[in-house]
């Protein structure tokens, strides 16, 4: 469920007083084995303090919520007798301290977004879960700030929950005590760090520790926020855990240098990872748009040693230069690659010159044998369209391709539209999709002005055009005109 509001008002009415939903009656005469029957049906609760309800923004009253666990049985139970997931984001102390309520020993998955300097009312909220024998196999929280309590305190918390399976944390809380607190649990896969902020100065940010031996004995997938030279420190420790999924992401990304060291370390440290996904951003106030700056294909040569990926994402503020013998290159290295995306959404079009012709899309299908989903950034639709040598016929297609912000063809006349039309229906599957989009971490990191905001859409709509002519030549339809190729 979204709003708890619904299921408070099978115990009463509620009324808007003030800025705090109240009772409308005393709460003495309440049917609790009815309220007991329907909160039993309730296995996830999705709680945003945003979301309005009957029309008001507004919390329980702290009254209210007192009133309840003054009047119910304590003979009953549990209120939430099969409570397992609850997402709460909030921003401010009130709003989180309202999440005890539902912090039931049936909970496994929890996951907290704070806005706001609500880290010790957080930490508070953490607290409960050992009283209250709370098991969690997932917990993730993110927020903005923190203080010292809150770092003190976590380690204690995270010592505790030994069935803990997945975890994310703010990126600044890997201190040294808290790592170690974490490198204890047994059944730790997944630890990622989480960052809300949009840009901070890199050396405040990252995981301030060393592997320790024997730490983290199950963990499989790491994410964390870290200078580029700092991970590479990291992830070539002497007692580093072999990992099948790693996630980079830095914020200050300037040295290409930087790259190719880290791509470097890991071949050497972590042959075996079948996910790897760098993405590589830096201050953009510092950016130089000016320049047709591009990371050159050499600098991830290295990872081309790490033969099991199935998955490689590559995103940047700049555009990838690469060329038709390095995707042989990576198609011979990675047999088994899934997925590949490669700097599709560049914060300018500065790398132009450096984007990919139309057929270079079906070199990559003709290379790659097990390729699904394509990221890629194009320069034109170019006046070839076949691909080196031909396909067979029972070749993968792709299901999905992603041009990013790849900008609209300069050549982009009605016969050439149709003819890259038909190009990219043989490419793709039936139920394949064709995407214009930017990902999170370009919308996030790079605020566009409005009439960046509306060259973007107009990308967007000739992308989609050319995805609606791909849907009707393989579903037999007759083309579209000249003219309405190219609205």
């Amino acid at each position: 469920m979204t709003s708890f509001y619904p299921l408070l008002e099978l115990i009463s009415p509620l009324e808007y007083r003030g800025s705090a939903w109240e009772f409308a009656s005393e709460l003495s005469d309440v049917d609790w084995e009815r309220f007991g029957r329907y909160s039993g049906y309730i296995r996830y609760i999705n709680y945003a303090q945003s979301d309005r309800y009957r029309g008001h923004h507004g919390l329980p009253s702290s009254r209210a919520l007192a009133d309840i666990l003054l009047h119910r049985p304590s003979s009953d139970g549990s209120m939430f007798p099969n409570l397992t997931e609850v997402h709460w984001r909030v921003f401010t102390g009130n709003a989180l301290m309202n999440l005890l309520l539902f912090l039931v020993p049936t909970v496994t998955n929890l996951q907290i977004l704070c806005k706001g300097p609500l880290e010790d009312a957080c930490i508070t909220v953490l607290k409960v879960l050992a009283p209250r024998s709370i098991l969690l196999l997932e917990l993730r929280i993110a927020m903005e700030l923190y203080t010292q309590a809150f770092l003190e305190g976590l380690p204690s918390v995270l010592a505790n929950q030994c069935q803990l399976i997945r975890l994310g944390l703010p990126h600044h809380s890997a201190s040294q005590q808290v790592v170690t607190a974490l490198a204890a649990l047994p059944s730790l896969e997944e630890y990622s760090l989480l960052s809300l902020i949009e840009y901070q100065a890199p050396r405040e940010i990252g995981m301030d520790f060393d592997w320790e031996q024997g730490a983290f004995p199950a963990l499989k997938t790491l994410a964390l926020v870290k200078p580029l030279a700092d991970t590479a420190r990291v992830m070539s420790g002497p007692h580093r855990p072999q990992l099948s999924s790693l996630y980079v992401f830095s914020q200050d990304f300037s040295q290409n240098t930087d790259v190719g060291d880290l791509c470097s370390s890991l071949s050497n440290s972590q042959p075996r990872l079948t996910l790897l996904a760098l993405n590589l951003y830096s201050d953009p106030e510092a950016m130089d748009h000016s320049s047709s700056q591009a990371i050159p294909f050499d600098l991830i040569r290295p990872l081309l040693q790490c033969t099991t990926l199935r998955e490689f994402y590559i995103r940047s503020n700049m555009a990838m230069a690469y060329n038709d013998e390095d995707i042989e290159s990576m198609a011979g290295a990675w047999p088994n690659l899934k997925t590949l995306a490669l700097c599709a959404d560049p914060a300018s079009d500065v790398g132009l010159i450096t984007g990919q012709p139309l057929r270079s899309i079906g070199n990559f299908i003709q290379s790659f044998h097990m390729l699904r989903s394509l990221s890629i950034y194009l320069n034109t639709l170019g006046d070839e369209v076949e691909p080196k040598g031909s396909l067979d016929s029972t070749q993968p297609r792709l299901s999905v391709l992603n041009l990013g912000t790849s900008p609209i063809p300069s050549n982009s006349t009605a016969p050439v539209i149709l003819s890259a039309s038909a190009y990219l229906a043989a490419l793709l599957e039936n139920e394949g999709e064709i995407r214009s989009e930017r990902s999170g971490s370009h919308k996030r990191f790079f605020p566009t002005s409005e009439t960046a905001e509306e060259e973007f859409s107009d990308r967007t709509k000739f992308w989609l055009r050319i995805a609606t002519n791909v849907k009707m030549i393989q579903a037999g339809e007759k083309l579209p005109t000249k003219e309405v190729a190219l609205k």
